[in-house]
C-alpha cells in the first residue's frame, strides 16, 4: 500500500488536468497513488487523465457535493498514512511538493498541511493581484513553515492539502456541508482537540 493518496475532485477539468497529473508524475516522492472522482465530465477530463497511472472513480452528478466527493475518494483510497487534497487546476509548483507536505509531519499532534496559492498563468488581473502579493509579503514573514494553533480562513483548504488518514477515519468531512465549508468544519474540530496545522510555503500550488 502507498503511504499517500492524492484525492482529485474533477468535472470538466481538460484545461489544466494533464498539467496537474504530468507534475504529480514527477515528483521526487513516490510513495502515493492518484485517485480521480469524477461527478459527470462531459469534456476531455477522463480521456486525459487514462494517460496517466491513476484510480478514476465515477459518481454521478446528482451525487456530488464538495465533501461527499471527498469521503467517497477517501474510503476507497490505499493510502497508509496521508490523504492528499488537490484541484483539478491546481499545479504543484516544485518537484519536491509532496515531499515537502509529508515532512510536516514529524509531530504527533501535527493534523495537516497547507501552503500558499499564486494565481494561475491564466487567472483574473484580480487574482493575480490579491493572491501574488498577498503571498509576496507573507513569504518574508516566516521561511518555510508556520505552526497554526487556531482556525481561521483560509487555513487548511482543501485545494491544496494534507491530512492524517487517521484522524479522516475518527472523524469523517460533515456533509451537511455540500457547498464547501467542509474544510474548516475538520480543522476547527481537530483544532479543538488540540491539534495543529503547518502552513509550509513550499507545499504550494498555482490556483485559480
Amino acid at each position: 500500500m502507498p503511504a499517500a493518496s492524492v484525492i482529485i475532485r474533477t468535472k470538466n477539468e481538460e484545461k489544466w488536468l494533464g498539467e496537474c497529473l504530468g507534475r504529480l508524475a514527477a515528483q521526487t516522492y513516490q510513495d502515493f497513488e492518484t485517485v480521480i472522482v469524477d461527478s459527470g465530465s462531459t469534456d476531455r477530463t477522463l480521456e486525459i487523465a487514462r494517460r496517466f497511472p491513476v484510480r478514476i472513480l465515477e459518481i454521478r452528478p446528482e451525487e456530488f457535493s464538495y465533501p461527499y466527493a471527498l469521503n467517497y475518494g477517501c474510503n476507497r483510497a490505499r493510502a497508509k498514512d496521508y490523504l492528499v487534497f488537490l484541484s483539478g487546476h491546481s499545479l504543484p509548483r516544485s518537484r519536491t511538493w509532496l515531499a515537502d507536505g509529508v515532512s510536516n509531519f514529524s509531530g504527533e499532534r501535527v493534523m495537516g498541511a497547507y501552503g500558499f496559492v499564486w494565481a494561475l498563468p491564466d487567472g483574473s488581473i484580480w487574482e493575480k493581484a490579491i493572491f501574488n502579493e498577498y503571498v509576496s509579503r507573507l513569504r518574508h514573514r516566516f521561511h518555510k513553515q508556520q505552526r497554526i494553533a487556531t482556525w481561521g480562513m483560509g487555513v487548511l483548504g482543501f485545494t491544496n492539502a494534507i491530512i492524517r488518514r487517521d484522524l479522516w477515519e475518527q472523524h469523517h468531512f460533515d456533509e451537511a456541508y455540500g457547498l464547501g465549508g467542509e474544510d474548516g468544519e475538520w480543522s476547527r474540530y481537530w483544532f479543538r482537540h488540540s491539534y495543529i496545522a503547518v502552513r509550509d510555503i513550499r507545499f504550494s500550488v498555482y490556483h485559480s
